[in-house]
């Protein structure tokens, strides 16, 4: 199983795949030469993963391939299966889910930049603010804090709230909040601090596990590695992190 992220998000992804698949070997591909793919162009991020996978493919023996990043999913999901003939699991920003549980008919969906102008995005708000209100908040930023708290480096809570002001300032604010990037998982917390009352969060690894037990079968991966675009003083800070995930090999992979 092959696991791809430009940044720390795809983790929150296999923390959830670990639960539910204990025995399970993998190889996480960290693009972090292209972080964030938020602020990439389509044609790049299509481009990038068709690269991504054909390279790793030609090393390892990948029976599937978890796309752990939200913006990838809505722009590349149909492209990557027509070119590939092995399984390709996205993970989505999930509204439908989100109206069941809200309680005020408001929903907030945050998301990159490139995840909101998506076609699929688009239409999926479209279809659901018919009969519901959904307030988006289209941010890059985030996923740079997000890869900051995991580093252990200090963040800035003037900065989550000017993200969310415009949420904030609301005399009914969303009880319900898509993560629509992977990386916002890691700041649950923080955001719920923000706000006044609890909040619901939807988060797309709720559902990985479901999608990859209908293509679960033995992998031919006897160890899980983690790969790197580029293996720089950042990359370096993360090593602590990955201490959990017991990777046996970490390394450079070249894309160019």
């Amino acid at each position: 199983m092959l696991i791809i992220d430009s940044g720390i998000g795809g983790l929150s992804i296999l923390d959830n795949i670990k639960k539910n698949f204990p025995n399970i070997n993998y190889v996480y591909m960290l693009d972090n030469e292209a972080f964030p793919y938020g602020e990439k162009k389509e044609k790049f991020i299509v481009e990038r993963s068709i690269k991504i996978i054909n390279t790793i493919k030609k090393i390892h023996s990948i029976k599937k391939v978890i796309i752990a990043c939200n913006t990838v999913s809505t722009i590349s999901l149909p492209i990557l299966r027509k070119n590939f003939n092995i399984p390709i699991i996205g993970v989505l920003p999930i509204l439908k889910s989100a109206i069941k549980i809200k309680k005020n008919k408001i929903v907030g969906l945050i998301a990159t930049q490139a995840t909101i102008n998506s076609t699929y995005i688009k239409k999926i708000i479209y279809k659901y603010s018919l009969q519901n209100t959904i307030n988006i908040i289209a941010t890059n930023e985030l996923a740079t804090i997000a890869e900051r708290k995991v580093r252990k480096l200090s963040i800035s809570n003037t900065k989550l709230k000017k993200i969310f002001q415009s949420w904030i300032a609301l005399s009914i604010q969303p009880d319900t909040i898509i993560l629509g990037c992977t990386h916002f998982a890691f700041l649950k917390q923080e955001i719920q601090e923000i706000f006044y009352k609890p909040i619901n969060f939807i988060d797309s690894g709720d559902t990985i596990a479901k999608k990859i037990k209908k293509y679960f079968y033995q992998e031919n991966i006897k160890k899980n590695i983690f790969l790197c675009s580029k293996y720089n003083e950042k990359m370096k800070q993360l090593l602590f992190f990955l201490k959990k995930y017991k990777f046996k090999k970490i390394q450079e992979i070249n894309l160019n």
